[in-house]
């Protein structure tokens, strides 16, 4: 197989050598990642995705194609047949235009299949993929949060990660168990002890289920690695397909020398926050959870999230007040180019909400993900904030290039606050780095509105 062979700079004595054996639809690499270092003695590298809205920001609809494609090649897989918007589809991604095409339930399910997207850089992209099936299907987001008040149905560990438990809680563990078929979600594929972990003990949980499939943007798995699932594939008497947007292998060279001082936790408090109550409510799970630290958030989530699960019937019954809400923040819109915030697993809803808000919108989300931010030339990440985190008090959370760009206006969108002295904090990290009006959305809040 003839591979396609790169190397790419991530910092002064640290390299990485890339090997693409995969690639069908002739993306270029930048089309889909960059690279930065990341301070994590386990794993020193990141691919950061420029299609996902997480660390760097894109057009809301560049992250909720990018997971249209993966649930299109899925579907092509289970039919044979390519869909006739594949190639738009592939066109709007490399482009940048074409953007506005949605792709809201485009296909049909033959079986129940049940599609879980991996916390916290693929709880929007799993979202997406499920988003694209008519019906069908049903779909939840794996969480890095502890929700002491509801028993998880499934625990698992991503060994690698800054965070490494991930749990998935349910209220409705029967409704999970009419799936024939699971698709995990993820955007990158490095060794995939995490699929392992996860299929293990699903496995258990779902002894009918027989196929599964993985979905990723990049698959890095090496030969030895792809031949683990072949093994696990008749010790365990299922099926496990792999489909990604480029496939390869990498080696890193050099050890990356990360001594440039970084940023400390926002602790200033902001002169004026503008906290906006949403027109339009929304179905509510009154569940707390606890920080690592021990701190506790009363507040409830979103059902619309698919934190909890969601069905194809119930997706689509909410689309109505996502776009109430873009049309409500529209109105605070000045013509310039403004940035949607989501936060942490906090992703999808932003994005969709974003896609309402006109022309030169785009979005991105705050991360646990620590990344090493240098100016050194051509490197990906060049700013940082630090604060802590909105949801979880005690995470430290953070964002990046946000002041590379002259943005008008800064919707920050959580989904339940713990404390406004902490919205605050954070508010005052935007406000030292930017000129925009900065507007805080929270989701628990509601205005009453006269009829």
């Amino acid at each position: 197989m003839q591979q396609l062979m790169s190397r790419l700079n991530i910092l002064p004595n640290y390299t990485i050598d890339i090997a693409i054996s995969h690639n069908p639809y002739n993306f270029a690499l930048t089309d889909l990642f960059k690279m930065a270092a990341r301070i994590n003695k386990k794993r020193q590298f990141l691919f950061v995705s420029t299609v996902l809205g997480k660390h760097l920001a894109v057009r809301p609809q560049v992250p909720l194609l990018t997971g249209s494609l993966l649930a299109l090649m899925y579907h092509q897989h289970l039919t044979g047949q390519q869909a006739d918007a594949t190639p738009n589809v592939v066109a709007a991604l490399k482009e940048g235009t074409r953007l506005e095409n949605r792709m809201d339930g485009y296909v049909k399910l033959d079986e129940t299949t049940l599609f879980i997207g991996f916390a916290e850089t693929a709880t929007a992209l799993g979202h997406a993929v499920f988003n694209t099936f008519q019906s069908n299907a049903i779909y939840i987001h794996t969480t890095r949060e502890v929700l002491p008040d509801l028993e998880p149905f499934v625990t698992f560990e991503e060994e690698h990660s800054h965070a490494t438990s991930h749990r998935i809680y349910t209220e409705q563990p029967e409704a999970f168990m009419q799936a024939q078929r699971i698709v995990l979600i993820d955007d990158e594929l490095t060794t995939g002890n995490t699929v392992i972990n996860i299929i293990d003990t699903l496995r258990k949980k779902f002894p009918s289920v027989k196929h599964y499939a993985v979905l990723a943007i990049l698959d890095w798995r090496s030969e030895q690695q792809q031949m683990v699932f072949q093994q696990l594939e008749q010790q365990w008497g299922i099926t496990i397909d792999f489909l990604a947007i480029m496939c390869g292998h990498f080696s890193c060279n050099g050890t990356p020398s990360l001594t440039k001082r970084q940023p400390e936790i926002a602790t200033d408090m902001a002169q004026e926050i503008t906290l906006l109550p949403i027109q339009q409510t929304m179905e509510q799970k009154l569940y707390r959870s606890i920080a690592e630290n021990g701190l506790v958030n009363q507040q409830p989530y979103l059902a619309a999230t698919g934190r909890f699960m969601l069905t194809s019937e119930q997706h689509f019954q909410q689309k109505e007040a996502l776009q109430a809400i873009g049309q409500q923040l529209t109105s605070l819109r000045t013509g310039g180019p403004a940035l949607v915030i989501g936060t942490g697993e906090f992703m999808y809803i932003p994005m969709q909400i974003a896609t309402y808000l006109g022309e030169d919108v785009y979005v991105q989300s705050t991360t646990r993900s620590p990344i090493y931010c240098t100016g050194e030339d051509s490197y990906t990440i060049t700013e940082k904030l630090a604060f802590d985190s909105l949801e979880n008090n005690g995470v430290t959370n953070y964002l990046y290039n946000v002041q590379s760009q002259p943005y008008s206006e800064l919707f920050v969108m959580v989904e339940r606050i713990a404390k406004k002295e902490v919205v605050a904090q954070a508010v005052a990290a935007l406000q030292a780095v930017s000129t925009a009006k900065i507007y805080v959305i929270c989701m628990h809040e509601w205005e009453v509105v006269a009829q």
